[in-house]
């Protein structure tokens, strides 16, 4: 993309399974290779909706999301969110968001939760930026009770130290 403002040329839609190819190597691009381009991919197979940006044929963003529901509430899980290197700081993040969330509240969700790594400085912006509150452990413990809180964080696969982020809708 160059530097004219070529965002009407972008497509935001739902995957397809005919998309896992191109799914992933979104993710090796976006993750370096690492474990995270694998799990990724993974997720987007296993959550109730990924919606992918498309640009030229080519995706180049993706945000993984499903509805959980505690206590008779519903509350959404953003998985994994990722942006193609070559696209990124380009509000196509942002937008990937919004429609999970515009999602989420045509269904009731009362709050979404993401969760990142202490060293993935770049993600704890992006949802700090975008109204969302960092909470402990405790904390979910806390607002869901025992059971809820281990299976929140048993489905966005909690390891010790993560952070942990949460917006009320």
């Amino acid at each position: 993309m160059n530097g004219k403002n070529n965002s009407q040329n972008i497509i935001f839609r739902n995957l397809s399974i005919h998309d896992i190819p191109q799914l992933a190597i979104l993710a090796q691009r976006a993750f370096q290779h690492g474990p995270d381009s694998y799990w990724a991919v993974v997720g987007a197979k296993r959550v109730q909706k990924t919606i992918v940006a498309e640009y030229m044929g080519r995706l180049i963003g993706a945000i993984e999301i499903e509805i959980l529901k505690f206590n008779n509430e519903k509350h959404g899980h953003v998985g994994y969110i990722f942006v193609d290197p070559d696209f990124r700081r380009k509000g196509i993040g942002s937008k990937l968001l919004k429609l999970a969330e515009k999602w989420f509240a045509e269904r009731n969700v009362k709050c979404v939760w993401a969760l990142t790594t202490p060293d993935n400085i770049a993600a704890q912006r992006f949802f700090l930026k975008h109204g969302y509150k960092i909470v402990t452990k405790e904390k979910v413990f806390k607002l869901l009770g025992r059971k809820n809180a281990k299976r929140l964080l048993r489905r966005m696969v909690y390891w010790e130290g993560d952070i942990i982020f949460q917006k009320e809708l």
